[in-house]
C-alpha cells in the first residue's frame, strides 16, 4: 500500500503512465525566510527528503533534485555563497549516509538564470499572468511569483521533475485546473506559499504531467508556530540537522506542542525511515516520548556518518 497521497492532474497517477519519460522526485529549499537569515538546515528538512525517498522507491523515479533557491536574499554575493557551501557539504554528507549520493542531484537556481529555456519560459509566464498586474498584492510580490513559476517550469521540462514534495500548513489539496477567478482570489488573499505556487503553475501550464505531493510544516517545540521545515532562524525554538537531537530534545520542557512536534517526527521522518531501511530497534523500559527520541538519534547519527552500524 502506498505511503504518500499524491495530488496532481490525475488522482494516483504513477510515473509508468505520464506520457514523459520525466522521472525525478523534487524539492526545493532556501536560504533565509522573508525576515531572517537562516541559521542552517532544520532538524525537519528529513520530512522532505525522506518522503522524497519514499515516493522515489514506490513509484520507481530515477533520482532526487534538491533545487537550493539562492536569489532574492538581502545578503551579499560572498555571504550568500558562504550559506551555499554550508548547505552543499552537509548535504553531501547527508546523502552517503543515506546511501543516495548517486541519485541525489543539486541544482542552485541563480545557476541557469541567464539561460535561453529559462528567459524564454519567464517571458511565458510573465505574458500568461499580466492580467493580474493591476492587482495589489501582485504589485507586491508578482515578480517573485513569476520567477517560481518559472523555476518550477524550468525543472520540469530541462531537470525531468515530475513530483514536486512541498510543505503546507493545513490539507488542502492543489486544484486540477484553476480559472482566472481562482487565480484572481489567492493572490488577494496574499498568503505565499507552495500551495499558492503550485496552483498557480496550474493555471499557467494546465497540461504539464506535474504530480504535488505536501508534507507538515515545521513545529515550534515551545509556542507552536509553523514554519519551513528546512530553515531556522534565531527567533525559533527548532533544532538544526546538525543539533544533536537527543540532548536538545530532552531539553525541551513537556507540553502540548512538543508532543506534537513529536508525533510528527515519528509519522515523518522515524516511518519513512524504518520503510525505506528497516526498523530501528530500542532496548529496555521506555516511555513513547523517549523511544521517539531515542529513534531519531539513531537516524541523525547515521545521516551524519556517526554510527556506521
Amino acid at each position: 500500500m502506498s505511503r504518500v497521497i499524491i495530488a496532481g492532474a490525475a488522482n494516483g497517477l504513477s510515473l509508468t503512465q505520464c506520457r514523459t519519460n520525466r522521472k525525478k522526485v523534487y524539492f526545493g529549499t532556501g536560504l533565509a525566510t522573508s525576515k531572517e537569515e537562516s541559521l542552517g538546515f532544520g532538524f525537519e528538512l528529513l520530512n522532505l527528503v525522506l518522503t522524497a525517498l519514499v515516493i522515489r522507491t514506490e513509484l520507481d523515479a530515477d533520482g532526487i533534485l534538491h533545487e537550493i533557491g539562492t536569489v532574492g536574499y538581502a545578503i551579499s554575493e560572498k555571504h550568500r555563497d558562504r550559506l551555499i557551501n554550508d548547505q552543499l557539504n552537509l548535504i553531501a554528507k547527508m546523502t552517503r549516509g543515506l546511501d543516495a549520493a548517486d541519485i541525489y542531484s543539486v541544482k542552485l537556481s541563480h545557476s541557469y538564470h541567464d539561460s535561453d529555456s529559462f528567459k524564454r519560459i519567464f517571458k511565458h509566464v510573465k505574458m500568461k499572468l499580466r492580467a493580474f498586474s493591476d492587482l495589489v498584492n501582485f504589485q507586491r510580490y508578482g515578480n517573485y511569483t513569476l520567477f517560481q513559476i518559472s523555476q518550477m517550469k524550468y525543472l520540469y521540462d530541462i531537470e525531468g521533475a515530475a513530483v514536486k514534495v512541498g510543505w503546507i500548513i493545513g490539507n488542502k489539496p492543489v486544484l486540477d485546473r484553476l480559472d482566472a477567478n481562482e487565480v484572481e482570489s489567492l493572490i488577494h488573499k496574499g498568503r505565499l506559499s507552495e500551495y499558492y505556487f503550485d496552483s498557480i503553475y496550474r493555471y499557467v501550464f494546465p497540461d504539464d504531467e506535474f504530480l504535488f505531493v505536501y508534507t507538515p510544516a515545521g513545529i515550534d517545540l515551545i509556542n507552536g508556530k509553523r514554519y519551513a521545515p528546512y530553515t531556522v532562524t534565531v527567533s525559533q525554538n527548532r533544532p538544526l540537522l546538525v543539533d544533536p537531537i537527543k540532548p536538545y530534545l530532552s531539553g525541551i520542557p513537556d507540553s502540548r506542542h512538543k508532543k506534537k512536534c513529536l508525533a510528527l517526527y515519528n509519522k515523518r521522518i522515524i516511518h519513512n525511515w524504518e520503510y525505506l531501511f528497516g526498523e530501528i530497534e530500542t532496548f529496555g523500559h521506555m516511555t513513547d516520548d523517549d523511544r521517539i527520541i531515542d529513534k531519531l538519534q539513531h537516524i541523525q547519527d547515521r545521516i551524519l556518518g556517526k554510527n556506521a552500524d
